[in-house]
């Protein structure tokens, strides 16, 4: 009896675990399904739903005529799943010859990577085409985009390049990326059990907007042009490099850049716009033109130079001539380049005024053009020029210029005085080809007169007729230029090096209605020619030649334009407002006819832009930055970290800052750290690095 209930008890107990046990399935089954419902639909959705991105067309860049100088051309990614294939060596040895790949190379990849192989990128539609056609399981076919540049290299350090994404990572493709990618969209695919994808009837979907089409002031004739004749003379001279710059006077419209040997992709640059250098006397037309305007010097003035090439010019520095002669007219100096002549006239204009011009034709900062990565030069303020920097200076020493800020500066002499805000945008056009944003001709400053301008379009003239510039003469038009011949500063010597020479021509045509002006710079030519005049003036000469061949082109006879002079008062010097109350510093603006845009409310100015002694418009906004109420440090470098290049050059530039750089993109590294104290002993040293983008998956990925 006492077994037959403890039988009894232990079958009650099992069948209550057993009840107690379904009941807690069923609870957990109905908390489940109800209490985790969203949960396990998201997670459903995620497993069974694939969003796809749709990728943008990139909007194409065209030159001032609508030749195009960028677009994107379809072409197909070729992907495998190893584990669907009947036999993924055969496969391999199909696949591979038709790729250009190495069979076993591929087979050992199929077999260490049974899920997913990216295959080939940037194939042709119709080969494609004929892979599709075979139907052979595991291989897959998905549309993608490939930038072509029909120009070749002769603009590649111009209008730059994508990557892989199709995005862009240098040059004006990386400048105007936001306008030129456009919006993604994206479709929403079913997985099946299998692991494939299908499309939904009536699926969400968003449809990319493509990007916008760029009209750009490049002349795709000219940098053909330029890019030929540069590249044959750098070769022909056995040259390091040389780099060469075309634009319109009138409206700062940038023609052409171009640079040699190129480099490859992210390893070349622009040079016209990242580099600085000395430019000798290239440079000297901004001291004679500051003597012309202030009235210092008569055209047909007379100094002493030298009958043996060696004078002294101030006390303490003496220079040398190459063409010897007992004395000069102002005039002859200029068409003869005498560092001893030009010398004494930057004395006579004095540190302050040589500075102040400077300044107002833009030397020692940025210009602002759209390109990434601009240099700002260096010029340093008169407070800090030794006793021989101005008769230096005014011969082109002493201070670091970018080959767009000397051809800007030209532009504004033959421009009649006026500085012109350089140009690289014209038009932005949407998809439809409707204008959405149309850039004008801006003058930054009127720097010069008309009469100043003219006599020195007289002079430069004669330098190309009967100077040092004679292989600049192209018949049939008249040039005005003028020669440089630089000696190159070694720093691991600390003096200038033997035989080392920047060799430029500046010039513009036609010298009496300017229609284009170019520099051309040689570095470093080897052999027994290194003049200016006889190393860069030639390629201007063929460059101009060959436009004039061109029916209806820039210099053909007849064709004229509108020029861009408006009127604008001469310009006034930006006072010094460093350490003044704000109060103060306003009413001292005022005085001047300019107006303050402060930047913070400490009670002190920290920093100006323009700085001290720049030259400006009457009327003019100069932006002054306050210290920070509790700031008793003075002033420190920024935390630049995150900036786009650009953005950090600007920065560093108006605290008169010199900038080193290693890459492209954001700065995320910087050398001295932020918070050190101004001025620093050396350059700042910028590590930048692309953007992060956002990968995208082309159209029918994984869709066999």
């Amino acid at each position: 009896m006492a077994h037959r209930e403890m039988r009894k008890s232990r079958v009650l107990v099992a069948a209550a675990g057993l009840l107690l046990g379904l009941v807690s399935v069923w609870l957990r089954v109905a908390w489940l399904a109800i209490g985790r419902h969203d949960y396990y639909q998201e997670r459903a959705d995620a497993n069974q739903e694939q969003r796809v991105v749709d990728p943008a067309t990139r909007g194409n860049l065209v030159d001032r005529a609508g030749r195009v100088l960028a677009r994107d051309l379809l072409t197909y990614s070729v992907s495998a799943v190893p584990r669907e294939m009947a036999d993924p060596r055969r496969t391999a040895r199909m696949l591979a010859p038709r790729l250009g790949l190495d069979p076993g190379v591929l087979a050992k990849s199929f077999a260490r990577r049974p899920r997913y192989v990216r295959v080939a990128r940037s194939i042709s539609p119709a080969l494609a085409e004929s892979l599709r056609a075979r139907r052979e399981r595991g291989i897959y076919l998905a549309t993608e985009v490939q930038r072509v540049y029909p120009l070749g290299a002769a603009a590649a350090e111009l209008v730059g390049r994508t990557d892989l994404d199709d995005a862009g990572v240098d040059g004006i493709e990386l400048e105007f990326d936001d306008l030129l990618r456009g919006q993604t969209g994206w479709t929403t695919l079913l997985r099946d059990g299998a692991g494939h994808s299908h499309p939904l009837p009536g699926g969400e979907r968003r449809r990319p907007a493509d990007g916008d089409r760029l009209v750009l002031t490049l002349d795709a004739d000219l940098q053909c042009i330029l890019e030929s004749h540069l590249a044959a003379a750098v070769d022909s001279l056995r040259a390091v490099r040389g780099f060469a710059m075309f634009l319109d006077p009138r409206t700062g419209e940038i023609l052409a850049a171009a640079v040699s040997p190129h480099l490859g992709p992210g390893k070349g640059r622009n040079w016209n716009f990242t580099d600085q250098y000395e430019p000798g006397s290239t440079y000297k037309v901004v001291a004679a033109a500051a003597a012309l305007e202030e009235g210092v010097v008569k055209p047909d003035q007379v100094f002493e130079a030298s009958a043996t090439g060696v004078a002294t010019v101030a006390p303490g520095v003496t220079f040398h001539d190459v063409h010897k002669a007992p004395r000069y007219s102002f005039r002859d100096a200029i068409r003869w380049s005498s560092n001893i002549v030009m010398g004494k006239i930057g004395c006579a204009v004095g540190a302050q005024r040589l500075y102040r011009y400077a300044t107002a034709l833009g030397f020692g900062s940025i210009t602002g053009v759209e390109f990434p990565g601009e240099a700002g030069g260096l010029l340093r303020a008169p407070e800090h020029w030794s006793a021989r920097s101005t008769p230096t200076i005014a011969i082109g020493h002493e201070l670091s210029v970018t080959p767009l800020q000397l051809t800007l500066a030209y532009a504004a002499i033959a421009n009649g005085g006026v500085l012109m805000r350089p140009m690289l945008l014209r038009e932005v056009r949407d998809p439809q080809g409707q204008v959405v944003r149309r850039e004008q001709p801006q003058a930054s400053r009127r720097v010069f007169s008309e009469a100043t301008s003219a006599t020195l379009r007289t002079m430069l003239t004669a330098v190309v007729d009967s100077g040092t510039a004679k292989l600049a003469r192209v018949p049939g038009i008249t040039i005005a230029g003028k020669t440089g011949t630089a000696q190159k500063y070694d720093a691991s010597v600390g003096t200038y090096g033997a035989g080392q020479f920047l060799s430029s021509f500046v010039g513009f045509a036609p010298a009496e209605d300017p229609r284009i002006v170019g520099l051309v710079v040689i570095d470093e030519p080897r052999g027994k020619k290194y003049f200016g005049g006889e190393v860069a003036a030639p390629v201007f000469r063929e460059v101009i030649r060959d436009l004039m061949r061109i029916p209806d082109g820039t210099l053909t006879p007849g064709v004229t334009q509108v020029a861009m002079r408006p009127p604008a008062p001469a310009p006034v010097t930006v006072p010094d407002l460093r350490l003044l109350p704000p109060a103060a510093a306003e009413q001292r603006l005022a005085g001047y006819g300019l107006h303050a845009r402060f930047t913070g409310s400490g009670p002190r100015v920290l920093s100006q832009e323009p700085a001290a002694g720049s030259a400006v418009e009457r009327g003019a906004p100069v932006a002054v930055w306050l210290s920070a109420p509790e700031d008793s440090t003075g002033r420190c470098l920024p935390d630049l970290a995150g900036l786009s290049l650009r953005q950090a050059f600007r920065e560093l530039t108006r605290r008169q800052v010199a900038v080193q750089y290693v890459g492209s993109g954001v700065v995320v590294e910087q050398r001295p750290a932020a918070g050190a104290h101004l001025p620093l002993s050396g350059p700042c040293v910028l590590r930048c690095q692309p953007a992060p983008i956002v990968a995208r998956i082309a159209p029918g990925a994984l869709v066999r």
